[in-house]
């Protein structure tokens, strides 16, 4: 599984589920309309996940992904989402891990993954104060 891993700041949710799948992009794991489908979907279906350190879990159609892939991107400050279980309620989120899957029979074993991860609010919070080398690593060591 590829993980692309940075910093990041954004406005809106929409920028930064560009700024999310603009890194997957760079490294040529999806295409080019990759980031628009994502922010259609999430218009549709919102990813917020109100956990003891929110997180965002963008992600659309295996068509538009060439590898399977993760770009995760922290926010120090948080940016609002819909919150995926009430979308009239608002969810400040700290991370958004955007999903790029591209093989369906592998959609279970990166989702359980990608759900650990969020359940762990304690790794969330200690990935948190790192700095980004070390976020990264912490993370692949995760994904591994």
């Amino acid at each position: 599984m590829k993980i692309v891993v940075s910093d990041g700041v954004a406005k809106n949710w929409e920028e930064a589920i560009i700024l999310a799948s603009n890194k997957l992009l760079e490294k040529g794991y999806v295409q080019n309309s990759f980031g628009k489908h994502c922010i259609e979907r999430e218009k549709k279906f919102p990813t917020g996940l109100e956990t003891d350190f929110p997180v965002a879990i963008p992600h659309t159609e295996s068509e538009y992904v060439n590898e399977t892939a993760i770009s995760v991107v922290r926010f120090k400050d948080p940016v609002v989402f819909k919150n995926m279980e009430d979308n009239s309620k608002q969810v400040k989120v700290h991370y958004v891990m955007n999903l790029a899957i591209k093989d369906k029979n592998q959609q279970v074993v990166f989702l359980s993954k990608v759900i650990q991860i969020v359940q762990d609010s304690n790794f969330l919070k200690r990935l948190f104060s790192l700095d980004e080398h070390s976020f990264e690593d912490e993370l692949l060591k995760k994904f591994a």
